[in-house]
């Protein structure tokens, strides 16, 4: 194989750009490491099933045992119920857990996005030493303790102050008027381990899209081999979207948890689903917003390659079209141009489909593909508001009966 087609083609991945490539956003940050120092995690896996479940069981169990012993398990008792307390579910067995299963997802998707650039061709040989620096920064990013200290600072704030300013339903438990020293167990073990844990769960993934983001902030700024005439629209970096589904059950965790607050609104305070409309519509999209958010740097790359595609594939375009004319319009003898006889560029037809598709180049590696990623996780548990009182799913029986 010619020297130069095997620059043009992906790079052979040596053993040490394997493990240099090898970037986990999750694995060995100080979240991590104090797990594993607690023993929830072993050896080289996530044993993310293992900790989602401890972790709820840790958060929800000892409330409902304190609810059946002291008789608030279910309605009916004269006092505020473990039924009734949506927020709490949803945070304990299904926010917590998955944002937990999320970490599993991201550690085992990274690498391969990143192998991602070099096996297409984007990262050549003569730029892979800078790419594995660049990543290596990433990783000394994450490694590093000082987010975490806000972070802990941040759910320090909110588990103290926080509590004064709480939903009497998510502390009280019955209580009209919330006093610290009043509160019964259920509204204590919310405060101090509920909370604390979704909140450093929920920071822990807004940090880990700010890693994401530099990393695409400095991949882009490299340069990079993008094709302007790729079929997906942006220079053979179609790959990257899928990183969205990433974020997908964090999205919906924390959709959930906003979701079960409106909802016990809506059964137990008389709210009308339509009149937080906005306030749902708002959630949703902000929800998909952050997360989407991270692939923004690539703007920089893409913006670069469709500028100056464009002036080239015009120059093409142009020369190609002009011997067109001479030759079948004037009638002029041009002899044989190599262009007009080139097998990879065809005829006008074909040529101009390739203009097309350098002019229609995307600013943002994200298609619909990717928004519905994070968009659809974020809109679900907001529909189920609304649901409980409009009949969504007889109207949407309807509407299928109708078209079929």
């Amino acid at each position: 194989m010619p020297e130069s087609e095997q620059e043009w083609r992906g790079v052979a991945l040596t053993k040490d750009d394997e493990e240099a490539l090898n970037l986990s956003i999750v694995q060995d940050d100080l979240i991590f490491r104090a797990q594993r120092r607690l023993g929830l995690i072993v050896g080289p896996s996530m044993n993310t099933l293992r900790r989602a479940i401890f972790f709820a069981a840790l958060t929800w169990a000892p409330i409902a045992v304190w609810a059946i012993v002291t008789g608030r398990a279910t309605p009916g008792t004269g006092q505020d119920s473990l039924a009734s307390h949506f927020g709490l579910h949803i945070r304990c067995l299904v926010a917590i857990p998955m944002m937990i299963l999320a970490e599993g997802i991201a550690h085992r998707a990274l690498p391969e996005f990143l192998r991602g650039f070099v096996a297409t061709g984007i990262v050549k040989a003569d730029t892979m030493s800078e790419f594995r620096a660049r990543v290596a920064e990433v990783a000394r990013l994450r490694d590093r303790a000082l987010p975490w200290v806000f972070i802990l600072g941040a759910v320090f704030a909110w588990s103290t102050v926080g509590s004064l300013l709480s939903h009497p339903d998510d502390i009280g438990w019955g209580i009209e008027k919330i006093e610290i020293s009043a509160l019964p167990f259920g509204g204590w073990w919310f405060l101090i381990v509920v909370r604390p844990l979704f909140t450093i769960l929920v920071l822990a993934w807004l940090w880990r899209g700010c890693l994401m983001f530099v990393l695409l902030w400095k991949i882009a700024h490299m340069p990079l081999s993008l094709v302007p005439s790729h079929p997906d629209r942006v220079g053979g970096l179609g790959f990257v979207e899928r990183l969205a589904f990433v974020f997908s059950p964090v999205v919906f965790a924390v959709s959930a948890a906003g979701a079960a607050a409106f909802a016990h609104d809506v059964t137990y305070h008389g709210v009308d689903p339509m009149a937080i409309k906005i306030p749902l519509l708002v959630s949703a999209v902000l929800a998909s917003v952050i997360f989407l958010i991270p692939f923004v740097p690539l703007f920089v790359s893409l913006s670069k390659l469709k500028s100056n595609a464009i002036l080239e594939y015009g120059r093409l375009v142009a020369f190609h079209d002009r011997l067109v004319h001479l030759r079948w319009i004037e009638g002029r003898d041009i002899g044989s141009p190599e262009i007009l006889d080139s097998p990879e560029l065809g005829p006008v037809a074909d040529i101009h489909a390739i203009y097309d598709a350098v002019a229609n180049i995307r600013l943002i590696p994200v298609s619909k593909v990717a928004i519905a990623a994070v968009a659809v996780p974020a809109t679900v548990p907001m529909l189920y508001v609304f649901a409980m009182q409009i009949p969504l799913a007889s109207i949407l029986g309807k509407v299928v009966k109708t078209l079929i």
